[in-house]
């Protein structure tokens, strides 16, 4: 049995905003893409919506406009709206924009549901393209593919899941140095130099969340991402 088709806003439609807006249309939803001049965007009723998926990058504002986006929800009073919230495993850094940005959004609604994603990769972002010639330290790899983000999305959506928040990586990771050398002789770029020391770093798991969501990820190594 299909769901309900619902009315989707997109604040922050990058390059994976724009990627969820696809493949929500394609299932007939109607989506809309928000910009940052909130009163126009209230004007036109977007912020009347069933989801609001807030993908927008860290920034001078960034939490100015988080404020702004619950503040023109809370216009509509007869609306109940999902609110997903698009993280990263930073938070576990003590970023100081990133544990202020998630507790902003659960002040504003503790109901939201916030993603802690790892670095996303697939497509045209290929591990290893971007350091080319520089030294670097080894460390784990702590990726996850843009097609399981849309996934979990719609999975998240499709149950209306709330108040939780998930670690989204793949479960088989591996180290910088072997993925990097992996593509580099895939793609034909340079390679990337790694120092004597290295950082193990921190894993994660998505476990809790393929259990909440009985999610299977469609790209689980991260060695076959860009097969």
């Amino acid at each position: 049995m299909t769901r309900k088709k619902k009315k989707i806003a997109i604040l922050g439609c990058g390059w994976i905003g724009n990627a969820i807006k696809e493949e929500l249309e394609s299932q007939g939803d109607e989506v809309n893409c928000l910009c940052r001049d909130i009163n126009m965007d209230t004007l036109v009723g977007f912020y009347a919506c069933d989801v609001l998926i807030i993908a927008v990058p860290p920034s001078d504002e960034y939490l100015d406009v988080i404020e702004d986006a619950y503040f023109s929800l809370s216009l509509n009073e007869a609306l109940v709206t999902q609110v997903i919230f698009l993280s990263s495993l930073s938070f576990y850094d003590s970023k100081k924009i990133i544990v202020e940005a998630e507790a902003l959004a659960k002040i504003k609604d503790e109901n939201t549901v916030i993603l802690r994603l790892g670095g996303l990769m697939g497509y045209d972002r290929i591990a290893g393209k971007y350091t080319v010639g520089k030294t670097i330290e080894d460390g784990s790899t702590n990726y996850v593919h843009r097609d399981d983000v849309l996934g979990i999305l719609q999975g998240i959506i499709e149950k209306n899941i709330q108040n939780k928040i998930f670690n989204v990586v793949a479960p088989v990771q591996t180290t910088r140095k072997e993925i990097f050398s992996q593509n580099a002789q895939e793609f034909g770029f340079g390679e990337t130099h790694f120092s004597e020391a290295s950082t193990k770093g921190k894993s994660f798991s998505s476990d809790i969340l393929c259990e909440v969501l009985d999610y299977t990820f469609k790209k689980p190594n991260v060695k076959e991402f860009w097969k």
